[in-house]
């Protein structure tokens, strides 16, 4: 009889074992909430097209509405119901024709061309009556800047025949390269009007530079690359740093989250060609906060031989408050730089689904909030985003049922790490005593 009753204690023992491991488990098991409301801070309502069928529609998002989540990740649509609406995001990227390669047929360089280093050459681009809207120059030289003149004609004749027609004598192309960091950059374009000759004559003029060598020509038609941004001129804050040798340009973009890319500086003097360095960071006044973006140039030149200035500096996609850009000054005089600039970045769109008679809100403004994920995002390449209905946002609101953040949500395992410590303790003691019991009577039975 003693030894049944032994064994109904040893298995409640058990019993107890794996309920207190179950509850243990359950309380370290933390649950996410869906979307609620109250976690969002502003929102916007969405105004739709006119037309009330069933479709996908898309809305251009204001500048600085990703200050709260990397990569939208805070943003959340919602209908009338309090209904979640999927969405996904685009950039809306619209690119018409492409380029084609061209035969260069008689490239000569020469010094007797208006006393300066010039290589002409003629494209053939194959194709007589296609439209055509610019050149694309492969050049082997690391550095050089030079004007570029083309002349077209509908049929093959010699490179000296005064019946080739001017199409543009304004182009430009240049490349700079640090020989130090070997970072380059330029531009080997040549855009004109749309032009449906076949042969194309280039005259490349670089003044007292190296003449190029042109290794390959492409021609490209009616192409469009359409990716919508917008520009704002403000002010700056500019510097000259004696030790490191350079004129510092800080833009202050008001708030974090203003997603930017160039920045367009107006220096006043002219012949100069420098290098530049970005920086960006959310906090100016802490000099040790300065994160390195990339690297450009900036120049002007106005001689006899050539003119031409390049002063937009491009960067990777930035979402700090202060850009800072750094112009390399080495042992020249520091420019004199204007204190506005214009300031460039990319406006994305938000593409969701319509039903009729249904209302519509964007959320944003939740730090914490993470990213959603969607069927819409599978089927995104079956859907024409380039030519979708526009809706658009309305004014930004304070969100009436917004509950402040408490901030982060610390884990029960994390914020009660004593108590269930001493849980497993008595467990354990619980355990040990209870097999050392049971071993004790049955090996005295024994």
């Amino acid at each position: 009889m003693k030894k049944t009753h032994n064994k109904k204690l040893f298995v409640v023992l058990v019993m107890i074992i794996v309920v207190s491991t179950i509850t243990i488990a359950s309380i370290t098991n933390v649950a996410h909430a869906s979307f609620s409301v109250e976690s969002w801070q502003y929102y916007r309502d969405i105004s739709l097209p006119t037309s009330g069928s069933s479709s996908f529609v898309k809305f251009e998002l204001p500048s600085d509405i990703s200050r709260w989540g990397n990569n939208f990740a805070d943003i959340r649509i919602e209908n009338q119901d309090d209904t979640e609406i999927p969405y996904m995001i685009t950039q809306n990227a619209l690119v018409r024709g492409g380029e084609t390669s061209a035969r260069i047929l008689d490239q000569t360089t020469s010094s007797k061309i208006a006393n300066s280093n010039t290589t002409f050459f003629i494209a053939d681009t194959y194709s007589p009556g296609k439209i055509t809207t610019g050149l694309v120059l492969d050049t082997v030289n690391a550095n050089f800047r030079c004007q570029v003149s083309v002349y077209s004609s509908s049929q093959l004749i010699s490179i000296n025949d005064s019946a080739w027609n001017i199409v543009t004598n304004k182009g430009f192309i240049f490349r700079f390269t640090d020989q130090a960091t070997g970072y380059t950059s330029g531009k080997t374009n040549v855009d004109f009007s749309p032009n449906t000759s076949r042969y194309f004559k280039v005259i490349i003029n670089c003044g007292e530079d190296s003449p190029v060598t042109v290794n390959s020509v492409n021609v490209y038609s009616d192409r469009s690359v359409d990716i919508p941004t917008y520009s704002q001129s403000l002010p700056t804050i500019v510097s000259n740093d004696v030790t490191k040798h350079t004129t510092d340009v800080v833009v202050d973009l008001g708030s974090s989250g203003h997603i930017t890319n160039a920045i367009t500086l107006y220096p006043v003097d002219t012949n100069y060609s420098r290098r530049v360095i970005v920086e960006s960071t959310d906090n100016a006044s802490d000099t040790s906060s300065w994160i390195y973006v990339g690297q450009s140039s900036i120049s002007s030149i106005s001689t006899s031989l050539f003119s031409g200035v390049s002063n937009r500096v491009t960067y990777p996609d930035q979402k700090k408050r202060y850009i800072r850009i750094s112009i390399v000054n080495d042992d020249n005089r520091p420019l004199s730089v204007s204190e506005n600039v214009l300031v460039e970045g990319p406006i994305y769109s938000a593409i969701f689904e319509i039903r009729p008679s249904e209302q519509y809100r964007l959320y944003y403004g939740n730090p914490s909030a993470t990213q959603p994920t969607y069927d819409i995002s599978s089927i995104s390449s079956y859907i024409e985003t380039n030519h979708l209905p526009q809706a658009s946002i309305r004014e930004e609101k304070e969100n009436p049922s917004y509950i402040t953040s408490k901030g982060p949500v610390v884990p029960f395992t994390e914020a009660n790490k004593g108590l269930l410590n001493a849980v497993l303790l008595i467990v354990v003691i619980i355990l040990g005593a209870g097999i050392g019991w049971y071993v004790y009577r049955y090996t005295k039975k024994a």
